[in-house]
Parts: C-alpha cells; structure tokens; sequence
C-alpha cells in the first residue's frame, strides 16, 4: 500500500471512529463510563496528532478526502466527556460479555489498520 493510501485508510478510520464515538456518547451507559472516557480522549487526542503531522499532505488531498478531515474535525470537537465516568462493568451496569466494549472496539480497530 502506498503511503497516499495510508494516509487516507487512516483517515477514512479516524471518519469512522468519530461517527462511533458520536453515537456512543449518547448510550444511556456508555455515556458515563470510564472507558469511553478513557478511549474518546484518546482516539481524538490522536486524530489531532495525525492532522499536526499530516498538514501539508491535507492540502494536496481531493476535495472529497479534505471534507472528511473537516467532518472528523467537527465531530470530535462536539463529543463529550463524562463528569464523574463509572466503570460500567465493574459497577455491574454493562452487560455486554467479558472483553467487549463498544468503545474499546474502535480503538483496536484503529491499531488495526495503522
């Protein structure tokens, strides 16, 4: 894979993790929960260390790639954290099985295709 095909699967991955924790944000647990804390500061820490590093290589992107920065950008600035998160599992709220976790996923996810 090229390095103009990386660069845009990990944006279309950064697009797809912000949509996720979008949505998540709004689970009545999930909302809550240290480990989106934990996972959003640290997926939207990231994507602001990708778009410092990548800033040059964003000019030269087809207008369709540049939206999807500005989309990612505009999501991740509106996903809030938790006051006080719980830990959902410990505390006996998630039921989801042992090792799973929505927002967890989408950080391995991203691991994945970087």
């Amino acid at each position: 894979m090229s390095q103009d095909d990386t660069f845009r699967t990990t944006l279309r991955g950064y697009y797809y993790a912000a949509g996720i924790l979008g949505n998540q944000q709004n689970d009545p647990l999930c909302c809550n929960c240290a480990a989106f804390a934990r996972t959003a500061e640290a997926i939207i820490n990231s994507f602001f260390k990708f778009q410092n590093t990548h800033a040059a290589e964003r000019k030269r992107l087809p207008e369709e790639f540049s939206t999807l920065f500005n989309d990612i950008s505009d999501r991740v600035a509106v996903i809030g954290q938790p006051e006080a998160p719980i830990r959902q599992k410990k505390a006996g709220n998630c039921k989801l099985p042992q090792g799973v976790c929505f927002t967890k996923e989408v950080a391995v996810f991203l691991e994945k295709i970087n």
